[in-house]
């Protein structure tokens, strides 16, 4: 990493996170949010071509955005995308929890959480449609995170935060994130001098909030 350089953030849960951090003097930074995750979600392949015009039909409006596919709520849509284009097989058990996830939309009581199911199955390798949701995830992650990248040059590093990467861990670093963070053409190269790191510690959030309270 490169002291003097932009720190970025981006970090998906409930939604999609991104901001960057400019070092001002020795151990301290000034910190800028954003709405980067309300850019175009912008597809790379045929497949996320389909995608993109499946959630258009499915929430009804003209656009879409990153954060409607790099997000929990982006991976149930995902899944519901390949299930309802027959991409693949659910196994048995999957199918059972769809079914009740389905049935208890709209109801204020929820006994499924769909993307962290989602999740769990493709680390297990137990379901082809979870994991071939997951690999949909992963590589749009890694791509956004290139973009992020590109604007701000971070070469502080690039951090991912957010629930879902630490959770995730192997499904994050066997690959196919950084393939896609570096699949950038001319600019491959310049984005594999970017230091990536994914934080593990689940209270950064409070830690972050505690430190700017204490700068007031």
């Amino acid at each position: 990493a490169v002291p003097e350089a932009p720190i970025a953030v981006i970090g998906a849960g409930t939604g999609l996170g991104e901001g960057f951090l400019i070092p001002v003097s020795k151990g301290t930074y000034r910190v800028f949010g954003s709405e980067g995750s309300h850019a175009d979600f912008a597809p790379r392949s045929s497949l996320e071509y389909q995608l993109l015009n499946y959630l258009l039909e499915l929430y009804n409006i003209e656009r879409i955005s990153v954060e409607r596919v790099v997000s929990g709520p982006g991976i149930t849509s995902i899944y519901r995308f390949l299930h309802d284009s027959n991409y693949s097989q659910s196994s048995p058990a999957m199918a059972e929890i769809y079914r009740t996830w389905l049935a208890e939309m709209g109801k204020p009581q929820k006994t499924v959480d769909l993307a962290a199911k989602i999740a769990s199955f493709a680390q297990d390798n137990s379901d082809d449609l979870c994991y071939q949701t997951m690999k949909i995830f992963v590589e749009a992650y890694g791509a956004e995170a290139g973009n992020l990248a590109l604007k701000l040059l971070p070469y502080g590093g690039l951090y991912i935060a957010g629930g879902i990467a630490a959770k995730n861990l192997p499904l994050m670093t066997e690959g196919s994130f950084m393939k896609a963070f570096r699949a950038k053409g001319r600019m491959a190269e310049l984005l594999s001098n970017i230091p990536v790191h994914i934080v593990l510690n689940a209270q950064v959030g409070l830690m972050g909030a505690v430190y700017c309270a204490s700068q007031l």
